[in-house]
């Protein structure tokens, strides 16, 4: 059964400005209004969001809607990793990183990413950062079902066409710290679209006759560079 459940690293015990990272994975609908409020802090001037919803075409074809499947201790685990990552490298006040699972229809909203901080552009590339690192790492699978109840399962390599690759090493897990953030911007088109397919091939369910795939850890995003 999906929960939900915050999340905030030891830190935000001892300092109340510490960053708090929410996690959600739950099969209620995603409210983008309430992710922002859950991030808005006093001493954060910018605040940078992201909504993905279910488009109503893929392809020339009909999609009626999205079902979402995740292992929600193994996912919520996952986006506190990457959430915490996040704001520690991009000194965060909050972030909120919410997904949903189950039926997902038309317009519907199945992931929202809220990110504060004390000035914006440091919240809107921690809000690009995260969703591509969901992408690519968390363990959440995606099935689009087309009109006439055919379907299929999506490979998650859509956020490369727009969104920061990472390395095919680390998405075998080969590594715990993974910078996903330093690939913004510096990733050639033929690079990119190489490293989105080997993310999707990494969240292609297994066929229910095998056994299931073990999760590779979550992605970190290593401090930020000294500018």
């Amino acid at each position: 059964m999906a929960t939900s459940s915050p999340c905030c690293p030891p830190s935000a015990v001892d300092d109340p400005r510490a960053a708090a990272v929410s996690v959600r994975v739950t099969g209620d609908p995603l409210d983008a209004g309430a992710a922002i409020a859950a991030v808005t802090r006093p001493h954060a001037g910018g605040i940078g969001v992201f909504v993905g919803t279910t488009r109503d075409s893929f392809n020339g074809r009909e999609v009626t809607r999205l079902e979402y499947e995740a292992f929600t201790p193994l996912a919520e685990r996952a986006l506190a990793r990457i959430g915490q990552a996040a704001a520690r490298r991009y000194g965060l006040a909050a972030v909120a990183v919410w997904h949903r699972v189950g039926v997902v229809g038309v317009g519907e909203v199945s992931v929202v990413i809220a990110t504060s901080a004390t000035h914006r552009r440091e919240a809107m590339e921690a809000a690009a950062a995260v969703i591509a690192a969901v992408k690519a790492r968390a363990p959440i699978w995606k099935q689009e079902w087309y009109a006439g109840d055919d379907r299929a399962w999506k490979e998650n390599c859509e956020c490369a066409h727009a969104l920061p690759s990472v390395p095919a090493a680390a998405l075998r897990g080969e590594g715990d710290h993974i910078d996903v953030a330093a690939w913004l911007g510096e990733q050639s088109p033929a690079d990119v679209a190489r490293v989105g397919s080997a993310a999707g091939s990494a969240h292609r369910p297994v066929e229910p006759a095998a056994a299931p795939a073990a999760a590779a850890p979550a992605a970190a995003v290593a401090p930020r560079p000294s500018e």
